[in-house]
């Protein structure tokens, strides 16, 4: 007499558990940096923001200003709507510099740390170089 099988056996259920392991472990460091990376656009954004209100209080005031509740902002350095990035303001003799330093979990993002922008135009980053480029 043969006998039907039936249902999953245990190795066939530990078969399929250790494939799914394996394709995670290799799968989630890539998603993870994907995600990191896609917030350094928010820190693009917020920085030309400001520069945008700097120059606004520029034609209307004649001056610069190191307090960003001076733009509307809440405080006078704020976080990104995502937490991810402190922005915040210094005045030079030259114009002004804008910063968006990671916060909280973004400081993952080894290669993009800190985002700058002054009043030239011109845009750099910590450590790496390229991360306006992306």
């Amino acid at each position: 007499m043969s006998r039907k099988q039936q249902g999953v056996g245990l190795i066939e259920l530990l078969v399929v558990l250790a494939i799914l392991g394996i394709l995670a472990s290799v799968l989630l460091p890539g998603y993870q940096d994907h995600v990191l990376k896609s917030y350094r656009a928010e820190a693009m954004q917020a920085l030309l923001k400001v520069a945008g209100l700097q120059e606004m209080l520029l034609v209307d005031q004649q001056r610069y200003s190191t307090d960003l509740t001076e733009l509307g902002f809440a405080a006078k350095q704020f976080l990104t709507e995502s937490g991810r990035y402190k922005i915040s303001a210094v005045v030079t003799e030259q114009g002004y510099q804008l910063k968006a330093q990671a916060q909280q979990a973004q400081t993952e993002d080894k290669s993009c740390q800190v985002f700058l922008l002054n009043s030239y135009g011109q845009k750099s980053s910590e450590p790496g170089s390229v991360c306006w480029s992306y």
